[in-house]
C-alpha cells in the first residue's frame, strides 16, 4: 500500500513539491483542497512553521501573510531577523480554522513555541520535533521526527550536572536558538547569574526570560574554550547530555502515546532497527522518500 493510497484513506494528499533536480523542504498536505506545506518555503496555501529553528524555515516565511506560528515562534524569528513576522501567530493549545480546516495546536516541549498541528477530522498529527509527547493526542497517522533514530542514542539529561558547573562559573555551549533559552530559564530558576552573546540575549529579552549577571558564560557551542558543551551528539569531547529531543526510547515511546495506525518520519534518519520495532506493532513505518507524488 503506497502512501498516496494511505493519504487517501484519510481524505488527503501527501505530496512534495519539486524544485530543479530536486523538492523542497520538507513535505506537504492537501486536505480539503486546502495545501499545507509543513516547514518549508513559501508555497501557494498556508505554510506550516513547527518551530523557530533554522532548518525548519521560519526565516524564509517572515514576509509570506499565509505562514502559521506559534507567538513564542514568531517572536523568536523577529529577535533572529530582526524583520516583522507578517503571518498569523497563534497561542499554543489554541484550536484554529485555516481555510475551513480545523487544526488543533499542542506543545512538544521541544523549545519555547513548538507547536503539534493536529488535522483532527483527517485524523493526521504533525508533530514537528519534540522533547516531551505527553500533551500529545492520540490519532490514526503520526508524522513526527526521528534525530536520534539510531539505537546508539540512549540517554537521559544531565541537569544536576549543567547546574553544578554553572555555579562553578563555567562556560556552557549551547545552540544560541533553543537550547540556550531552555537553560536560561533553569539557571534563572535556580538563581545562577551568567552572561552572554548578544543574540541569545535578544532573544531571552523577546520571550520576557530575566536572568541575573554572573560568573557562568551561555556562548555557542564553538565559541566554548573552558567549559562544555550541553549536547547529546557524541562528537563534542566535553560534553554534558542535554538534548532537546528525545531519545530512540522516546521516539518509540512518542509512537506508543499517540497509538497511530500509520508512521511518517519527516525529520531525522530512523534505522532499519527503528521501522521494525516499531512495525513489530503492526504499524505501517513510512519516510519522504516513500512519497510518490511530486507537484
Amino acid at each position: 500500500m503506497s502512501i498516496l493510497d494511505i493519504a487517501e484513506s484519510f481524505g488527503t494528499l501527501i505530496f512534495r513539491r519539486k524544485y530543479g533536480r530536486g523538492f523542497r523542504p520538507h513535505f506537504s498536505i492537501r486536505v480539503n483542497g486546502v495545501d499545507f506545506h509543513i516547514d518549508s518555503s513559501p508555497g501557494k496555501g498556508y505554510n506550516i512553521i513547527t518551530h523557530a529553528h533554522s532548518d525548519h524555515f521560519g526565516q524564509r516565511n517572515m514576509k509570506n501573510h499565509k505562514a502559521i506560528a506559534s507567538t513564542e515562534t514568531a517572536k523568536i524569528l523577529e529577535a533572529v531577523s530582526g524583520e516583522r513576522f507578517r503571518g498569523s501567530v497563534h497561542e499554543v493549545g489554541e484550536r484554529l480554522k485555516l481555510g475551513g480546516v480545523s487544526v488543533a495546536t499542542y506543545p512538544t516541549h521541544h523549545m519555547h513555541g513548538s507547536t503539534a498541528y493536529h488535522f483532527r477530522d483527517s485524523g493526521i498529527l504533525i508533530t514537528g520535533d519534540v522533547k516531551d509527547f505527553s500533551d500529545l493526542p492520540e490519532c490514526e497517522f503520526l508524522i513526527a521526527e526521528a534525530t536520534y533514530g539510531h539505537p546508539n542514542y540512549v540517554f537521559d539529561d544531565e541537569i544536576d550536572r549543567v547546574i553544578e558547573v554553572a555555579e562553578n562559573g563555567y562556560e556552557l555551549g549551547v545552540y544560541p536558538i533553543g537550547k540556550a533559552q531552555r537553560i536560561a530559564t533553569l539557571l534563572s530558576q535556580h538563581e545562577i547569574g551568567f552572561r552572554t552573546v548578544d543574540k541569545i540575549e535578544r532573544i531571552c529579552r523577546a520571550l520576557g526570560i530575566d536572568y541575573q549577571d554572573g560568573d557562568a558564560m551561555l556562548l555557542p557551542p564553538k565559541s566554548v574554550t573552558n567549559g562544555y558543551v550541553l549536547s547529546a551528539q557524541n562528537f563534542y569531547r566535553n560534553r554534558i547530555t542535554v538534548s532537546d529531543h528525545v531519545d530512540y526510547r522516546g521516539i518509540i515511546g512518542l509512537v506508543e502515546h499517540c497509538n497511530p495506525d500509520y508512521v511518517l518520519f519527516y525529520h531525522g534518519n530512523p534505522t532499519k532497527r527503528l521501522v521494525s520495532e516499531i512495525e513489530r506493532s503492526g504499524r505501517k513505518v513510512l519516510t519522504l522518500s516513500d512519497i510518490d507524488v511530486w507537484l
